[in-house]
Parts: C-alpha cells; sequence; structure tokens
C-alpha cells in the first residue's frame, strides 16, 4: 500500500493528505493513512472522508511514501518516519515548497537522517512558481484527463461563496432563481454558519454543502463549473477542487473580488463579482462552448504543471489506467442493493422484501441491514450484510454510519443500485451515491408529521435518480413534498397472503397445542416493541380485559428481540410471541389491536382484519394518527387514542360480543382500494439500471 504522510500533525495537513490519498485511490491505487498520525478528534466530514484510508500502524505494508509539506516537517513527523524501519527498497517521496535551495537542502537532510537513506526529493516551486495558495501543503495536483462536457443532461455549476457573500444584497434570491433553472444544476458550498444561515431562510431547499462535507476530489468529479467568489482563493480544500476540475476539462470561472485565479496565471474565466449577472454570463459566453472552453483551459502549460503522474513516476508506481484495480469489478449488469433503515420495527426492510420478491432480474437482490432485520430478510431468502447497530457506548453518534460508509462502498459494484428506504438520508449513503457515481433510488413514504418536511428530510433528494413513494390507501393521506420527474407514485405497497378458512383454522389449533391453551377467540395484539413510546399501559389493559374470559386467547406478538413488559407473562390467558409471521396469525385472529404504522394499516386493510388501531406518536414518526383516523372514518377499523383506556374496555368488548368485529370485517370486504405498488415499484429500479 502507498502511505500518505504530511510534516506537520494538524488539520492542514491533514486536508492535504485527504485529498493526495482521494487522487491516488481514484487512480488505482491502495492508499493508507496512518491511525496514529491524526490530529486530535476531527469534525464529520473529516471523519468519513479519513475513515476509508485509514491503517493501524502495526498493520501498515508500506510499498511506497509520500512525504507532504516537506518544508515544514516537525519532530513528530521525523520520529515516525524514523520508527517506521523501512527497506531501502521503499521508495520515500518528499514532496515541498521550498523557498530557495538552502530550504531545499535542510529538508533533505533532516528526512535523510530520520530515514537512514536519502528520500527523492520533488520540489513544487519548480513545476507549479505560482500555486493558487501559497505554501500549501497539498500538492495541488490533477490527472490530466479532459471529459466530454457536460457530464450529464444539464451542466452542474458549483459555487464556492465568500466570506461575506451573504451580507451583500439578495444574493440567495439570486442563486434560488438560477437553481429553479432548467439550463443548470446549482450547488453551493459554503461555511457552516452560511449553510445554517441558507436553511434558515425562505430559500432553504437551495442544495449547500459545506466545505468538508464532500471530498474536493468528489465535488471535482460531479461539477461542470466552477464559479468562486470572495476575497482570493478559498483555501487548499477549494484550491484543490479547481486543479482537479480544470485537468479534467471543467470550467474555473473567476468572481473573485481581487482576480485571485487570474493573478496566479491560472487558466481561469474571469467572471461577474456581482452574483445577479452570474447567470446571464454563463448562459450567453459559458455553456453554449462549454466543452470547447474546457479543452482549451485543459491544455493550458500553467494546468501541465500540475500532472500528477509526474509524483507516480517519482515513486515508481504505474500511472492511471496501469495502476492495479481496486474494488469489486464491474459487472455486465448490476445488482440491485437494498438498504432499509432500521426505523421503529423491520416496517423498511419488510416493504423492501416486498419489493425484491416482486423483481424480475437475472440476479437476485441482496440487502444491506441492521442486526434486527437480518434474520427476517435471510429468511426471505436473500442475502444480506449485516450492519452496525447505532449504540451510546460508541465514540460519536455517527459512529456506526461511519461503518456503513465503509461497509457500502465493499460492497457495491460499479454497475450496482442502490436502494434505500428511509425517512433520513444517512451521510453514508449521500457520500457513497456522489463519491462513487452509484445509481441509486430512494423510497419515500409519506405522512410525515405537522412540520417536519422538506427542510430535513428532503434536502438530499437531489442525489437519487428516482424517488419512488408508496401511496396511502386514501387520497386525503398522500401529501406531496416534492414534484420533479424523478419523484414516482406506486400503490400501496404491502405484503400479501391468500389463508383459506381451513388453513386459520388448522394454525389456530397448532397455536392452542403448543400453547397447552384452548381457545374459541384469538385476539392479537401488535403495538410495537417499545422503541417508538411505551406501549406497556396498553397492553396490561387489554391483556387485563381479556383475563376473564376464559374462552380467549390473547397473543402480544413482537418482532424477535423486541423488548417486552415482562409483567405481561403473569396475565392468566396472555402469551408472547415472537415472530416474523405475524401476518399469519392476524388473519386467524377474531379481532386485532394494533399501532396505525404503514405496513400494520395496509395489512389489515388488504386482508380485511377487523382491527382496533391505536396510533403511535413520536417526532421521527409518521402521522399514524391521520392514518387510523382515516379508516375509522369510514368504518374499517375502531380507532382508540393511546390514553384513552376507558373506551378501549367499551370497543373491545362491542368487538367480541357485540358483533363489531363482523361489521368491520364485512366493511373491510366492500372497500374500494387502489392497486398493490410492489410490481411497479420493482419494475421502476429495473429502468434505473437499464438506462443509459
Amino acid at each position: 500500500m502507498i502511505l500518505v504522510e504530511a510534516g506537520r500533525r494538524d488539520l492542514r495537513g491533514l486536508d492535504a493528505q485527504l485529498t493526495f490519498a482521494a487522487q491516488l485511490a481514484a487512480r488505482g491505487h491502495c492508499v493508507a493513512l496512518d491511525a496514529a498520525g491524526l490530529p486530535g478528534a476531527l469534525d464529520r466530514g473529516r471523519t468519513y472522508e479519513a475513515a476509508p484510508f485509514l491503517v493501524d500502524s502495526e498493520d501498515l505494508s508500506v510499498e511506497a511514501l509520500f512525504l507532504l509539506g516537506a518544508e515544514d516537517i516537525e519532530e513528530a513527523a521525523l520520529a515516525a518516519l524514523r520508527n517506521r524501519a523501512l527497506a531501502d527498497a521503499v521508495p520515500v517521496v518528499a514532496i515541498g515548497r521550498f523557498e530557495d535551495h538552502q530550504g531545499y537542502l535542510g529538508a533533505r537532510a533532516r528526512i535523510a537522517y530520520a530515514l537512514g537513506r536519502e528520500p527523492r526529493m520533488f520540489d513544487l516551486s519548480e513545476s507549479q512558481p505560482r500555486p493558487l495558495v501559497a505554501r500549501a501543503a497539498t500538492p495541488l495536483v490533477a490527472e490530466l484527463a479532459p471529459r466530454p462536457r457536460p457530464l450529464g443532461a444539464v451542466p452542474v455549476l458549483t459555487v464556492a461563496l465568500g466570506a461575506k457573500a451573504l451580507d451583500k444584497g439578495d444574493v440567495l434570491g439570486c442563486f434560488a432563481a438560477m437553481s429553479h433553472r432548467a439550463g443548470v444544476r446549482l450547488r453551493i458550498i459554503a461555511n457552516a454558519k452560511q449553510k445554517e444561515r441558507v436553511k434558515a431562510s425562505r430559500h432553504h431547499d437551495l442544495p449547500v454543502v459545506t466545505f468538508t462535507d464532500l471530498s474536493p476530489v468528489t465535488l471535482a468529479a460531479r461539477t461542470d463549473v466552477f464559479a468562486v467568489y470572495g476575497q482570493g482563493v478559498p483555501g487548499e480544500r477549494m484550491a484543490a477542487l479547481s486543479v482537479c476540475l480544470l485537468g479534467a476539462g471543467g470550467v474555473v470561472v473567476d468572481c473573485t473580488e481581487d482576480g485571485a485565479f487570474l493573478a496566479l496565471g491560472a487558466p481561469a474565466l474571469r467572471g461577474p463579482v456581482d452574483p445577479a449577472a452570474l447567470e446571464a454570463y454563463l448562459t450567453d459566453t459559458v455553456l453554449v462552448n462549454l466543452g470547447p472552453i474546457g479543452a482549451q483551459l485543459a491544455a493550458s502549460p500553467w494546468i501541465a504543471g500540475a500532472d500528477i503522474a509526474r509524483l507516480e513516476a517519482a515513486a515508481g508506481l504505474a500511472s492511471g489506467s496501469a495502476a492495479p484495480a481496486r474494488g469489486r469489478a464491474a459487472r455486465a449488469r448490476g445488482r440491485t442493493v437494498f438498504m432499509p433503515t432500521n426505523g421503529v420495527g423491520l416496517g423498511h426492510a419488510q416493504r423492501c422484501s416486498v419489493i425484491a420478491d416482486a423483481t424480475e432480474t437475472s440476479e437476485r437482490p441482496v440487502f444491506a441491514a441492521f442486526p434486527s432485520c437480518v434474520p427476517m430478510i435471510r429468511d426471505r431468502g436473500f442475502d444480506c450484510l449485516p450492519l452496525v447497530q447505532k449504540s451510546g457506548d460508541h465514540p460519536q453518534p455517527y459512529a456506526n454510519d461511519v461503518l456503513t460508509y465503509l461497509r457500502l462502498g465493499r460492497l457495491l459494484g460499479r454497475a450496482d443500485r442502490l436502494v434505500f428506504d428511509g425517512g433520513y438520508v444517512f451521510d453514508s449513503i449521500f457520500r457513497t451515491v456522489l463519491e462513487r457515481g452509484t445509481r441509486a433510488i430512494w423510497i419515500r413514504r409519506g405522512l410525515w408529521p405537522e412540520g417536519d418536511a422538506s427542510k430535513e428530510a428532503l434536502d438530499r433528494e437531489r442525489i437519487f435518480e428516482r424517488v419512488i413513494v408508496p401511496s396511502e390507501a386514501f387520497p386525503e393521506l398522500n401529501d406531496v413534498y416534492s414534484q420533479t420527474p424523478r419523484v414516482r407514485n406506486v400503490g400501496p405497497i404491502l405484503r400479501q397472503r391468500e389463508q383459506t378458512e381451513e388453513e386459520c383454522a388448522a394454525l389456530r389449533a397448532r397455536v392452542a397445542a403448543h400453547l397447552g391453551q384452548p381457545f374459541e377467540r384469538l385476539v392479537v395484539s401488535m403495538l410495537g416493541g417499545g422503541v417508538a413510546s411505551d406501549r406497556s399501559a396498553q397492553l396490561q389493559a387489554i391483556s387485563g380485559l381479556l383475563a376473564g374470559r376464559t374462552d380467549t386467547l390473547h397473543l402480544v406478538v413482537v418482532w424477535p428481540g423486541a423488548l417486552v413488559d415482562p409483567a405481561l407473562h403473569a396475565w392468566p390467558n396472555t402469551r408472547v410471541v415472537q415472530t416474523y409471521e405475524a401476518l399469519s396469525l392476524c388473519l386467524a385472529a377474531d379481532l386485532v389491536t394494533s399501532a396505525a404504522g404503514y405496513n400494520s394499516v395496509h395489512e389489515v386493510l388488504y386482508h380485511a382484519i377487523p382491527a382496533i388501531l391505536i396510533p403511535q406518536s413520536a417526532p421521527y414518526l409518521d402521522d399514524q394518527t391521520r392514518r387510523a383516523e382515516a379508516l375509522a372514518s369510514r368504518g374499517l377499523a375502531e380507532m382508540i387514542e393511546a390514553g384513552d383506556l376507558l373506551r378501549l374496555s367499551s370497543v373491545l368488548t362491542e368487538c367480541l360480543e357485540g358483533g363489531g368485529a363482523c361489521r368491520l370485517r364485512a366493511s373491510l370486504a366492500g372497500a374500494d382500494l387502489p392497486a398493490p405498488g410492489a410490481a411497479e415499484a420493482a419494475r421502476l429500479i429495473a429502468e434505473v439500471g437499464e438506462e443509459n
């Protein structure tokens, strides 16, 4: 592996390591950073960025070493170099920007003393006499391989805001107008405070990332035109983005107040300092000639001095396509990889398994899922990569998502498509899709609680090629959160099962024999495992109300591994059952009490199961009360508020003794319901993989 070190172990040195490591990895090299060399605790963005490269010191097998910022080496870096005791055959390339020959000789002597032999020196001052950032630790090199422009159907414009950009007029209004035009896809890079201001403004739907949300290499690979505002070149990361983009035939537009790029001889276009004039300038001057302009800029002698192949040659490495391939080989036809979030129960995973069952492709879909979902998914016949569940014992609240990011990176092949089912798009998904260019689909349910709409949940919708929205059974529940060509609505997605009266009777007999308790009436309660809200009071109340009914068996059904109040085991005719086959028991039951989650409600509706719905409520849940009310208002279910235990008693009695359950079953049998949408969802997913 190629080890990338920095002369100083600070954030500036780390950024140089991360950028150069990403560039080498993109060219097929196996690259590592020594985990012991990190400059203390990292921010969230850099944690994800560093994760793929970190290796413990004892596990390093160094084939070549690059030392960045060699003109300014601290003792800790020299000591680490000395302790590595590298074999003489391992090339060590010290890269720096030396002010004069004396500085060059001094750095070489210090490194040679620590190394025990002469390093290979590379003076960037010779090939880059006027770098975008003076004394940059980052090499500011690029792969010189121009690509056809635009990269997609619509040019991608990335804009770096200056430090005071939001203090000058209606800048956000200008960019908001531009983002709604059909001729360009906009991305804004801002500092953390600026991003907060954008998200708190009426232009909160603008696509904004911070300087460390994504690697400069990733941003350059997803950009056609880069417009830079403010005073001077905004740091080494943005300088690296600019050089990478120019090497790939993209266009840099210098909108800085001091014309910083042009003053340094960089092959950039001089753009308007006023953001209000940017759209007209791009439309009339740049976008109409994007390909030729990019090719001309890429041919500049200035960018020729930034060829990364020269550094590879200094280390004796094969360059570009000649480097050994890394990661999974591309398939002619990709797989479908489903990643359901854990959610409150297993609803996301169950929905994905229903769609996967409906998929008609030559290669069976695979899953990446959290531990509670894995047995169910494997039981349905799908391979599943286990992910790490979030835990309070982790050092950061997002630590498990960093591991998810790493595992997805190893699982996904280049031709694979990723199907994500969840309410919030994790950083692991966001980064994987953008960094790898993965074709991604989001299965996004609606019915979000009041106030929990587009600002957060929809902010990352743009990374998906398709958004599939499983509908609710009734039109008033189908809220619209975004309307773009990528959003496709399908019918309700649910697991369907046919179970004859004879099969139901046989199942009831098996349950009675297994539990050693004969019964005439069967009541099944599915109120969740207490993750979203404590349902102990409702379950205790139901168990108590049924305790005197010697002819009734009460089954509390939960997912395997769910937590259940131990006191439930004390009731004489209540039994706790852990199973993935709750639907079979519900079909055999006389009455079901259930939360009003998406899967549970649609299984009740489409299988005509009489039910009492007790909605759950939590800030991160969908609006179960609205869903339950829609059924209750149509006479298709009874609805009880979680705290209304007195009414629960009367409704339960009416359903079991007053014919209420029979009336519900009759109403359900005549309900006019939309066609299920699993097959259509599977078709839309497969279609993404076939489009080119």
